[in-house]
């Protein structure tokens, strides 16, 4: 009964996302977002003379992997390089974010495309609201991101990057989310990177997910992998 309680909390506290804005522009896979706001396709973009700067790619216009929304991703230009996802001295390495459980279901390789397939998620699909969920088991990460440096670098990317219209608002992606953009054929991106999503089997496991084939697997949160922000720019 306890188990099954756990998981209808999880499953109420992943419907509270923040929104993103209407769709009242034309999204596609590759489009790139200025830091204006305009929105060109490749071509546009190679012979754009504008004063603003390519901000993020298109990876996705149904939200993450098996949600079937009608969310617009794009992930940032520039990726971190790796880092832990949370300090190891200060304990915050076994706290279990219970509200950011994800399981992904029977993953299965394909040979003949070369990429892992899965048949669903189970639990945080949108990971939006998933940094306001770990200040909901620790305390202090309500004062700042100090103890967490891959959620750091994702929700301060729009700050940290002079991002005047798009501040906030950009966020860790999830497994889910996560496996679109390993889906997405966007070149240059890190091989292995941070989500968002918490590992169900044990505390001190954040689910990682290898961009090069889609595979989803069990990162130690005092390892180094890569960290992409993502935003959601229309639903």
């Amino acid at each position: 009964m306890k188990y099954f309680s756990r998981l209808v909390l999880i499953f109420i506290l992943s419907l509270a996302f923040v929104s993103c804005g209407k769709k009242d522009t034309a999204y596609n896979i590759g489009d790139v977002v200025m830091d204006d706001g305009t929105v060109l396709t490749a071509s546009q973009l190679e012979s754009y003379g504008g004063s603003a700067k390519p901000m993020a790619v298109i990876f996705s216009v149904t939200g993450g992997e098996h949600e079937d929304s009608s969310r617009v991703l794009g992930v940032g230009y520039k990726a971190a390089k790796p880092m832990v996802f949370t300090q190891k001295e200060d304990g915050s390495c076994n706290r279990n974010i219970m509200a950011n459980y994800s399981i992904v279901a029977a993953q299965e390789y394909q040979i003949s495309a070369g990429h892992y397939s899965n048949q669903g998620f189970f639990g945080m699909l949108d990971g939006r609201d998933s940094w306001a969920n770990v200040g909901l088991y620790d305390t202090d990460a309500k004062g700042g991101f100090k103890k967490y440096p891959a959620y750091d670098y994702a929700e301060n990317y729009g700050i940290n990057n002079g991002f005047a219209k798009f501040e906030k608002g950009w966020y860790l992606p999830t497994a889910a989310e996560a496996r679109m953009l390993a889906k997405s054929g966007i070149p240059n991106l890190p091989q292995i990177v941070w989500t968002s999503s918490q590992g169900y089997d044990s505390q001190d496991i954040e689910l990682v997910v290898d961009l090069t084939n889609g595979y989803v697997e069990a990162g130690f949160k005092d390892m180094e992998y890569s960290v992409c922000s993502i935003y959601c720019f229309a639903e």
